[in-house]
């Protein structure tokens, strides 16, 4: 049963993380790999980031509305 539904699956997938859905023509997954020099683009461990600095600023409010 799991082959059936292997085929759809895989078809959605690929779909949905096509170039010709997510980027502008002439652009690639490549050319958003390396940026030029003193470029850079965020990647999805940025947003582990906020999880700190969220507890931190709450820590800060709890302290001041004592």
């Amino acid at each position: 049963m799991a082959t059936a539904a292997q085929g759809p699956l895989s078809l959605l997938w690929g779909w949905l993380w096509s170039e010709r859905f997510w980027l502008p023509e002439n652009v690639s997954w490549a050319d958003l790999e390396g940026p030029a020099d003193g470029y850079g683009y965020p990647h999805g461990r940025h947003i582990l980031s906020v999880f700190p600095l969220a507890a931190g600023i709450f820590f800060v409010r709890l302290l001041f509305e004592r």
